[in-house]
């Protein structure tokens, strides 16, 4: 039996449906594939980079501390503090220069130097014995740019610093390990060594493993070393902040340079080893990982190159996979589809026509077995009635609802009381119904004196209380049939649908003096608020308009006020 029309029309819809399906989702499922492998290289990149930092750190730790170790030592040795008390006593500076001697043989640069505070005499000898005898280079300068480091040494009282400044002398530029020369909180002097800066980058920085940058930086973020030393910032110890080559020259973005330095700064309590965070450097995107060195009070930063280290091309093979597993699914799907769905939605189309006609579904249009769409197509004339009864109920609940929020907009969500739209409506009302002769609306116009000092004075909280306790006082003042409302800010206003005057004024000065002995609002310090109003009341006149009404209410107020507030006035007494 061939398929009705709505069957043969929905086959190629399906198949449509299915090619802009695969397309659509194509796209967002490389992304999500891209996404997890970038996840992946991510996950592993953190890992190796920890792994990378600590091994550089070991790397360059190790030549480094030997130096720094037996600079100490050198610096607390007995002879060499002698000289540096007694510069001038010549056998004791002979004693020193042996010492010195003697370490120099054990510095891997087989050179030393040494500054005398009191003299400012500094002496120095290298590899070559070069100047033996003559171990007295010259005199510091505290004038001279290129003394200044000792000077500022001595100022900073840094008892190890590591500094990297070229030797115009030796035509060699170095990483110096100076130490401070003490005899108990007296600063003598500062010794020292040096190492090649060009054979410590080859040796401990130029590691020939691709994508992978190793540099070190001071607390300033001052590049201290790098195997581009045209990067380094020599002699950092005597610069100004502006003058120092930092992590600037590298980081593109400065929320990367700002979240270095407070990594750098997490480093110092000590509670992780290694800080890694991602950063933009020469427009590409690297990790960094950060370690503190506190021996020598230095940063070791690794930067790794992730499409150098492990590329998504690697990735290609998943994605092949997966786009070939894709397109299976999609083609066995179409096949299901037309079986499972198009031909028994033929027949649920025949029964949906029928209803739509006012018709009950016969039973030979329904599709024999028990498949969902089967139940479906059983439980639909019940569903129509369900749909009818809900729409129904669904319409009555909407007016409900539509009621009750034009209520809320007629209601002062503080004090509980109508609000200016609620009472002109209740004011429209009355004025229309009319009344007899001799009863007739009225209104009464309240005004809360002082308010604003108790507001400035006391509290915004004092006073919405103050508000609240008013506005309890007049409902409880008023008759069933009476409204009030807040008419805005620190005013009420009363209508008296059925008043004359005497009942007007009556309760006009009964509200002052309820107002008046209230002694319940008390601030935050538990001091009592005085609370005092003004009232301002009219009784409608014949041919008076809700406006004329307001506007006689309004004069009676400020006349109530005018008077010293705190008191009635009718509108009569104009």
């Amino acid at each position: 039996m061939p398929l009705p029309f709505a069957a043969t029309s929905l086959q190629p819809r399906f198949l449509l449906l299915t090619v802009l399906f695969f397309v659509t989702l194509a796209t967002p499922s490389w992304w999500v594939v891209r996404s997890i492998a970038e996840g992946i290289v991510e996950q592993w990149a953190v890992r190796y980079a920890e792994k990378q930092v600590l091994y550089d750190t070991s790397r360059t730790l190790q030549p480094i501390l030997r130096e720094v170790a037996l600079s100490r030592q050198l610096a607390a040795s007995q002879p060499l503090r002698d000289w540096a008390r007694q510069p001038h006593d010549a056998q004791t500076e002979q004693r020193a220069l042996s010492e010195l001697e003697s370490f120099r043989q054990n510095f891997q640069d087989k050179s030393y130097f040494v500054g005398l505070r009191k003299t400012r005499q500094y002496f120095h000898n290298n590899a070559a014995n070069e100047f033996a005898g003559r171990e007295l280079r010259y005199l510091l300068n505290p004038k001279d740019p290129k003394d200044a480091w000792f000077f500022d040494l001595i100022r900073q009282q840094r008892d190890v610093h590591i500094n990297v400044n070229p030797d115009p002398a030796l035509g060699l530029t170095k990483l110096w390990i100076d130490v401070l020369i003490r005899d108990g909180n007296e600063i003598l002097g500062i010794v020292g060594t040096g190492l090649d800066l060009t054979t410590f980058i080859h040796d401990v920085v130029e590691e020939n493993v691709p994508g992978v940058t190793s540099l070190f930086v001071d607390h300033g973020g001052a590049i201290q070393i790098h195997r581009n030393q045209n990067l380094i910032d020599f002699g950092s110890v005597s610069k100004s902040g502006t003058e120092r080559k930092t992590l600037h020259l590298l980081f593109e973005q400065e929320n990367d340079y700002t979240a270095m330095l407070a990594a750098m700064k997490s480093l110092e309590s000590g509670n992780q080893k290694v800080a890694t965070l991602f950063v933009q450097v020469h427009g590409k995107r690297q990790l960094a990982g950060v370690a503190y060195l506190p021996e020598i009070d230095w940063y070791e930063i690794t930067l790794l190159d992730l499409d150098v280290l492990l590329p998504l091309s690697q990735f290609k093979g998943l994605l092949i996979v997966y786009s070939a597993t894709m397109i299976g699914l999609l083609l066995m799907f179409n096949i299901a589809l037309r079986y499972y769905v198009v031909t028994p939605l033929a027949r649920l189309g025949q029964a949906m026509s029928a209803v739509q006609a006012g018709q009950v579904a016969a039973a030979p249009l329904l599709p024999q077995g028990g498949g969902e769409i089967g139940r479906l197509i059983q439980h639909f004339v019940q569903m129509q009635q369900a749909v009818i009864d809900a729409r129904h109920d669904l319409e009555n609940k909407v007016q409900e609802r539509t009621a009750a929020l034009e209520q809320l907009t007629k209601i002062d969500p503080l004090t509980g009381l109508l609000n200016r739209r609620g009472m002109l409506e209740q004011l429209e009302i009355r004025l229309q119904s009319g009344t007899a002769r001799l009863r007739r609306p009225g209104i009464l116009w309240l005004d809360v004196d002082y308010f604003k000092e108790i507001n400035d004075q006391r509290g915004h909280a004092t006073g919405d209380i103050a508000l609240k306790t008013v506005a309890a006082l007049i409902q409880r003042c008023i008759g069933p049939e009476d409204a009030v409302s807040r008419w805005g800010g620190d005013e009420f206003l009363v209508l008296l649908p059925h008043a004359d005057q005497a009942l007007l004024d009556a309760l006009g000065q009964r509200l002052c003096a309820e107002v008046a002995a209230c002694t319940v609002v008390v601030d935050s310090a538990d001091q009592p608020v005085p609370l005092r109003v003004s009232i301002g009341g009219h009784l409608q006149q014949p041919g008076e308009t809700v406006d004329t009404l307001l506007h006689q209410g309004d004069q009676a107020l400020y006349a109530a006020k005018a008077r010293g507030r705190n008191n009635y006035f009718p509108s009569v007494l104009f």
